[in-house]
């Protein structure tokens, strides 16, 4: 059985709808708005957050060189969803 539906070759099966290819927030979807649609996915948990409950966050990145670790001059960015962020940042 493929587990590609909608994108596999191996049998004709119906095209998917652009509905059920929009990224919903899962938060939204939690406070009962089912419209609001995700800009990113959390790099924690893996959940679809919005403008609204999406944080970005910068990143140093580090690579081994020989013995040590350098860090690049430009930090990356991360998204995380509110609920890692604040379990992040808790004291």
């Amino acid at each position: 059985m493929c587990v590609a539906w909608g994108l596999c070759s191996c049998r004709r099966i119906r095209p998917l709808l652009k509905s059920e290819l929009d990224m919903r927030c899962y938060d939204c979807l939690q406070e009962a708005r089912s419209d609001t649609a995700g800009i990113g996915v959390c790099s924690r948990c893996g959940l679809a957050a919005c403008e609204n409950h999406a944080r970005v966050r910068q990143v140093q990145v580090t690579r081994q060189v020989g013995m040590g670790v350098a860090y690049g001059r430009i930090p990356a960015r991360r998204v995380v969803c509110h609920t890692c962020d604040r379990a992040e940042t808790a004291h």
